[in-house]
Formats: structure tokens, C-alpha cells, sequence
């Protein structure tokens, strides 16, 4: 079974607060009891708003003897130290599950942590500041919220199949200041017509990508890549998302490709990417050379000696982006 790991950072947990004189204090979840602090601690570092989105989504829960639990986390996101801000600005901080894990839990992982430092490399790879952005299996909503960051003029979208996943995005968007749509999607299934008609110019995604269980038991939603040793979804993303592209639209996948034993130095993924039709890769960087080792060898990766992840960024190649243009052409003259 697939086992989450977490980084070494900074972690806060709801759970862990406790009061010192003229303080409130929030120590690593993995180093306290299970506290329960009053709503009055809460408040003077949860904004009353903030804390009614939380209980009403059943992040905050209450006990039986009135003090409130946590069924949250609470990191720094930026790594490896706490930004300086101002008393009023946007909060460093990004929420996620706490264990034990579920099916539809929503975790800020190591893969999140390398997937938001590849997005903040990619500005030289856009020949202009999107105007439209989807981060689709978004999860909590970190690449959105980045890329929001990044472009508070664009429209950003964050589709997820978890609807816990959506909900915790919203909070998390509202903690970074930063305004982005949540929908449930399959994919792009929910991607507006008139995004569509205008082309989107920049699509991000950390999909799943931990091979399908070979003894048919499922995977929690936010590990489980489906088929081809976990790359489905991943090559979904870029052969959908290259039909509703601008005719400058980029498409940015983090993903995990299964490194077999009998050819260790072939990658499935780039492979595939270099077959898919009106795009080319303008990057393809690996990013951890073997990122889950105790999955290996074993069930699904029998045959795999180790998962590497890598940051693939495509854009339309010269003949798909001629197409585009005619086409937007022709609808301007209708």
C-alpha cells in the first residue's frame, strides 16, 4: 500500500496550540499531545471568517467537553524557512490532512513541495503573462494558489475529482489573498466554454502517479495514477489539454515515471510525451532521481528498480499554433 511521506518542515497542528503568557503558540503536531483548545484561544489567530469555513467543512470539529480538534495540518509551504511578512498580509501558511490517512485525503507532500519549486522556474517558458490559468488535479490547491500569486490578473481554475480536496483549496486561497475557482472535474470535464473558445494559455498539474494495484485493492485518490506504471493520468492531461491550449498555451506535469529493471535508463514517460501530436517539449528535468524506494521491487513495481520524477513543460509546435490562429481567425469573422 502506498504510504505517504512528509518532509521534514514546519509543521502546526490546530491540536498543538497551547497558551503561554501574552502568546499563542503552535508546536509541531508530532511533538504534543492531542490538545483541545476553547474558541477563544482560536480566535486570536484564526480570523472569525476563516474559522466558519473551516467547522462548517468539518476541518475544525468539536469535542465532547467543548474544546475544538483539528483534522487538519497547517505548513509553512515556501521551504526552508519561514518568509518575513507584514502583520496584515497574505499568510505563508497551507493546510492538509492530518493522519491517519483516508481514501480522499489531501496531503502537502515532498512532490508538492518539488512541484511548486519547478513552477516557479517556468515564467521563461510563457511569451506573455497568462491571462488564463487551470491547475487541474489540484489537489489543496497549491499550484493554482502559486500561479495566482505569480498572475493575480489571470483567471485561475482548480479542478479535482476530491471534493475535500476542492474544499480545502478554497481555504487555502483565501488564507494566500488570492482569487481562484474551484470546481469538481474529471479532468476538463468542467472547464467553462468560453475558457475553451479563448484558448487556455497555461495548464499545471501534480497528478497521481502511483501505479493501479495489481491484487485489484484501490489506492487513495490522491496516489492513484492509473495504468502504464501510474502514467495514465499524466499523459491524459497533456494529449486533453492540448485541445482547449492557446495558440501560445503551455502545459507544465510533475510526475513520477518507473524506471524498469531491465532498461534502467529508459523513461516511458518522455517517450510518450515526444508521440503526442501538436506539441513539443520545451523542458523535460528530472527532479528526484528515486523518490519512492520502498515501493519498488514489489506488487506493481516487481519489475522497477526505482521512481524518478521529472518536470515536463510543452508547448504547441509551429504547425498546431498556425491551426490555432486560422481558427480563432474564422470565428472572429463568423
Amino acid at each position: 500500500m502506498f504510504r505517504q511521506k512528509m518532509p521534514r518542515t514546519r509543521m502546526i497542528s490546530l491540536d498543538g496550540i497551547y497558551r503561554v503568557p501574552g502568546t499563542i503558540c503552535m508546536l509541531s503536531f508530532f511533538h504534543l499531545a492531542m490538545l483541545t483548545p476553547d474558541r477563544e484561544a482560536l480566535r486570536s489567530i484564526i480570523p472569525d471568517d476563516v474559522f466558519e469555513n473551516l467547522h462548517k467543512a468539518s476541518i475544525i470539529t468539536q469535542s465532547d467537553d467543548g474544546g475544538y480538534r483539528s483534522t487538519i495540518r497547517v505548513s509553512n509551504f515556501y521551504l526552508p524557512n519561514l518568509p518575513n511578512y507584514e502583520i496584515g498580509a497574505a499568510s505563508p501558511y497551507y493546510i492538509h490532512s492530518s493522519f491517519p490517512a483516508s481514501s480522499d485525503s489531501v496531503f502537502f507532500g515532498p512532490d508538492t513541495y518539488l512541484f511548486v519549486s519547478f513552477l516557479q522556474n517556468i515564467t521563461r517558458h510563457l511569451p506573455q503573462a497568462p491571462s488564463s490559468i487551470i491547475d487541474v488535479c489540484c489537489g489543496s490547491g497549491a499550484g493554482a494558489i502559486h500561479m495566482a500569486r505569480t498572475y493575480p490578473q489571470a483567471k485561475t481554475l482548480g479542478l479535482d475529482l476530491n471534493p475535500r480536496a476542492l474544499s480545502l483549496g478554497d481555504v487555502n486561497a483565501q488564507l494566500a489573498g488570492v482569487k481562484v475557482g474551484f470546481s469538481e472535474s474529471n479532468l476538463y470535464a468542467t472547464v467553462p466554454e468560453e475558457m475553451k473558445h479563448y484558448g487556455v494559455d497555461l495548464i499545471v498539474s501534480n497528478p497521481p502517479y502511483i501505479a493501479s494495484s495489481t491484487d485489484g485493492k484501490d489506492l487513495p485518490i490522491y496516489a492513484d495514477g492509473g495504468a502504464g506504471f501510474g502514467l495514465d493520468i499524466s499523459l491524459r492531461i497533456v494529449e486533453e489539454g492540448v485541445k482547449i491550449l492557446s495558440s501560445t498555451g503551455v502545459i507544465v506535469v510533475y510526475t513520477g515515471v518507473a524506471m524498469p529493471m531491465a532498461d534502467p535508463g529508459r523513461d516511458a514517460f518522455l517517450e510518450k510525451l515526444q508521440q503526442v501530436e501538436g506539441v513539443e517539449l520545451a523542458e523535460y528535468t528530472i527532479l528526484h532521481p528515486d523518490m519512492w524506494p520502498e515501493e519498488t521491487g514489489k506488487g506493481a513495481y516487481a519489475d522497477v528498480c526505482r521512481i524518478q520524477v521529472v518536470g515536463a513543460v510543452l508547448r504547441r509546435n509551429a504547425q498546431s499554433m498556425d491551426e490555432v490562429k486560422l481558427e480563432t481567425r474564422r470565428r472572429w469573422a463568423v
